[in-house]
């Protein structure tokens, strides 16, 4: 039987409102997002390309993958939309041999899927953020 405990990850005052921070807990990487004061931890590595979480962008409890834009919700892990694999319209075009090159990479990412995050359950302790691992 695995046992699982309540591990200090970070202090409140490290991770202000609006902001993340990646962690590791026994070989796994871990994002904590704080959202509005409270704080929510889940799997840090895309469930698409592997990219940190913690390095995109986080808006209210939605945080969008740096490297395709795939977005998820912290406070469940849940995916909320799959990732962009054409750049956006107002790039300057790439050159033919490029944009044949990313055409097929385009094609191979396509059948990748992203799943859903792990979420663990959090602990506020006096001033320490703790997760159940």
């Amino acid at each position: 039987m695995v046992q699982t405990e309540f591990v200090e990850v970070a202090k409140i005052s490290e991770i202000p409102s609006g902001k993340m921070k990646h962690t590791e807990v026994n070989g796994k990487e871990i994002m904590i997002a704080n959202v509005n004061g409270k704080f929510y931890a889940l799997t840090d590595r895309c469930g698409h390309m592997n990219a940190l979480l913690s390095m995109g962008n986080l808006t209210g409890n939605t945080v969008t993958c740096p490297f395709h834009g795939a977005k998820f919700d912290v406070t469940t892990g849940k995916k909320i939309t799959e990732p962009i694999l054409t750049p956006p319209q107002e790039m300057e075009p790439l050159p033919n041999t490029w944009q044949k090159f990313f055409e097929n990479v385009g094609q191979l990412m396509s059948h990748i899927k992203t799943y859903d995050q792990t979420t663990y359950e959090t602990r506020i302790d006096g001033d320490s953020i703790k997760i159940k691992v």
